[in-house]
């Protein structure tokens, strides 16, 4: 169960996880709460399904008909993943179906949306008290969830995020873009992917690559995704004289990996974060990242080893990271190749795979 089936991290991953499932002879329902975009997220080897709810405190309609749903097939687990899933995976769990176990994917760092001591905070932590199982996507988020909800362990691990193995070309897929927005193959190409939300901090962004374009003026970004600050940010974009000739905002764009494939730099200046899976899918096109350290991003760029690693949001100094990149191809191909190597070694989606069908067996026998 995820929010609503559109391309954003959480959600791509438990479609991928979904298709892989389904794929190994289990069946699958990838059930958004909410309307999907029109470029709805599809899980293959799954049964596609909107529930079509509107978003409040707490929708009854859509409620019902996420119990009609479970009452229809009957799944041996609910799993939810994020956000508002977790009240509407409990709710239906405990007026509805006691004995169907509830697991809970925790993709970020829980404390930075529901502060100690706050409603939510206590909310949330009474609808925890209902769930068998949670896995994090990384330990600093496994080790946040345990502190802010008091949260036993023992029903917590870590099964890290699993990225598919695409191959593209590089130079096709920079071809492509340069034909695309008009620049030339040789310029240094910057790429950031994310959802247009307050924790990505796009103006960050934007500050931090007009300092690039300070030393570096034949530089370009192109920044992937959709969101409520979309506007915002293309409006700034317009209006920057700076900036309109250097910076385009794609949109949704699918297989993200291909347009990786084309950059020499892959950015992100979040504020909140889990474990990103942009990170893991630049490296798979041996893509260097340039990050600050928030969340779990430590665990997927290793300062000097498969990225450059900031520790506060300072403009200049990413910048800084950034241009060291564009001007040490060496360094930038030693990077790529690590991380590459890393993310392979590391994050395979099969393995996940097997490790969620461990736990499933696990929490089942313990239902038995």
């Amino acid at each position: 169960m995820v929010t609503k089936r559109q391309y954003r991290g959480a959600e791509v991953f438990a479609a991928e996880l979904s298709a892989l499932l389904g794929a190994h002879g289990h069946e699958v329902i990838f059930a958004g709460l909410y309307p999907a975009p029109g470029n709805a997220l599809t899980a293959a080897h799954a049964l596609n399904i909107d529930l079509d709810g509107k978003k409040s405190a707490l929708n009854f309609s859509l409620l019902k008909k996420l119990a009609a749903l479970v009452r229809e097939h009957q799944p041996d687990i609910i799993q939810a993943n994020g956000s508002d899933t977790l009240k509407y995976a409990v709710l239906v769990k405990k007026w509805y179906f006691p004995n169907i176990p509830v697991l809970y994917r925790n993709i970020s760092m829980v404390s930075s949306w529901a502060s100690a001591g706050s409603i939510k905070n206590l909310l949330n932590r009474m609808l925890f008290r209902q769930v068998d199982f949670v896995t994090s996507v990384g330990q600093p988020s496994l080790d946040d969830l345990v502190k802010t909800y008091q949260y036993p362990v023992e029903k917590t691990m870590v099964i890290r995020r699993g990225i598919p193995e695409m191959a593209f070309d590089t130079t096709a897929s920079r071809n492509m873009l340069s034909d695309k927005y008009g620049f030339h193959p040789a310029d240094p190409l910057v790429m950031h992917i994310g959802q247009f939300s307050d924790e990505k901090n796009h103006p960050f962004i934007l500050d931090a690559f007009r300092e690039v374009l300070a030393h570096q003026p034949n530089a370009r970004l192109i920044l992937i995704g959709e969101g409520k600050n979309y506007s915002r940010i293309a409006d700034t974009v317009s209006q920057s004289a700076g900036l309109r000739s250097h910076v385009f905002l794609a949109g949704h764009q699918s297989p993200v990996q291909e347009w990786l494939a084309g950059a020499d730099i892959f950015i992100l200046g979040s504020t909140i974060e889990g474990v990103p899976g942009v990170i893991l899918e630049a490296g798979m096109q041996g893509v260097p990242t340039v990050a600050v350290q928030v969340g779990g991003v430590s665990e997927v760029v290793q300062d000097d080893v498969t990225g450059l690693l900031l520790h506060k949001h300072d403009p200049k100094a990413f910048a800084g990271a950034v241009c060291r990149l564009i001007e040490d191809k060496p360094l930038r191909d030693k990077l790529g190749q690590s991380a590459r190597a890393f993310v392979s070694a590391h994050f395979s989606l099969d393995a996940c795979r097997r490790n969620f069908e461990t736990l499933y067996a696990r929490v089942l026998n313990r239902q038995a």
